[in-house]
């Protein structure tokens, strides 16, 4: 038998198990990225594309409780990614967003959501002229090296990202090598509102959180279209957090593990990026709703409003079927 008919004969290399994340800030990420990463088989850094921490990495924590620079895990990260080619991978920022660009409005235009996918195509097409797809590509097989570089640093499987760029799903979907996955987190409106709002950071009137979650979960739905139905699954934040073990039943299945039945190590230490909430851990996962007290009846409604049909399509019916009714 001849090396080539060997070649052909091989089985194909097994692609990454990617599962993305999709939510709207202040949906419960993190707290899903803490679950889900509690499986032996399941890595996840959580939010892998943000660049907050670019302007005060001196003081930025790993959740591990180290400061990030001198974490072992993110020391080793840096090593690996380097011994892989990407000589310019550095702490502060992962370059792992599809939203990069000089100027930034170039990436920031090329990278938004613009609420019809018609008009989507029509402006990725004219992108493509200049060459941006080979930018994606790139930008894609960055990401898919730093998802490899975890899951070996960590022995696991299925690697987790809950980054929060609106069309990320549109471009890993498009140009990312690996078996893709997509959980749809979807949290209340009135509460992702509320956190919003007592945080600050985004410096968001209450009509235009609301417009902003609105549209976030729009475009989510919209991309979920292209995506097999036994490749996505919606989650309800107030499902999660009422049933945490008959959630975590569902995303198992979905991310193709074994099913962990033992109660949950809350204090067990990862290595996560994101808000100030994984710094602490949590005693225990219980459903928040204090926006019921802080916000108004007419507030409540005002939200709603702003918020658009997608509140309803997001909270009504099964949650399986959730997902793709937002499409109808």
């Amino acid at each position: 038998m001849t090396p080539a008919r060997l070649a052909k004969d091989a089985p194909a290399e097994p692609r990454v198990r990617y599962i993305l994340i999709a939510s709207n800030a202040y949906s419960g990420s993190t707290l899903l990225s803490y679950l889900l990463g509690q499986h032996p088989e399941i890595a996840t850094v959580s939010d892998v594309s943000g660049t907050r921490r670019t302007a005060h990495m001196e003081s930025f924590a790993c959740s591990c409780g180290l400061p990030m620079q001198a974490c072992p895990f993110w020391q080793e990260i840096e090593r690996q990614m380097r011994l892989r080619g990407y000589d310019d991978f550095a702490l502060d920022d992962f370059r792992l967003g599809f939203d990069a660009g000089r100027p930034r409005w170039v990436g920031q235009l090329r990278a938004r959501s613009l609420r019809w996918r018609a008009v989507e195509d029509l402006r990725d097409m004219a992108f493509m002229a200049t060459g941006s797809h080979r930018l994606f590509a790139r930008i894609a097989r960055r990401n898919l090296a730093f998802a490899e570089t975890v899951l070996e640093a960590t022995g696991a499987t299925v690697f987790v990202d809950a980054s929060k760029e609106r069309m990320r799903l549109r471009y890993l979907e498009r140009y990312l090598d690996a078996d893709l996955r997509v959980i749809h987190l979807v949290r209340d409106v009135r509460a992702v509102v509320d956190s919003t709002l007592r945080r600050g950071k985004l410096g968001l009137t209450m009509v235009e959180a609301a417009r902003r979650w609105g549209r976030t979960n729009e475009a989510i739905a919209r991309n979920l279209s292209v995506i097999p139905a036994n490749r996505q699954q919606l989650i309800r934040y107030e499902d999660l957090s009422t049933d945490v073990e008959g959630s975590l039943a569902t995303l198992f299945e979905l991310c193709g593990v074994y099913p962990v039945t033992a109660s949950v190590d809350l204090r067990a230490d990862q290595h996560l990026l994101g808000n100030r909430m994984r710094l602490g851990g949590w005693d225990e996962v219980r459903l928040d709703e204090g926006w019921r007290t802080r916000l108004t009846e007419r507030e409540q409604r005002q939200i709603l409003e702003a918020a658009g049909p997608v509140v309803r399509r997001l909270y009504s019916g099964d949650a399986r079927q959730g997902a793709a009714a937002v499409n109808a």
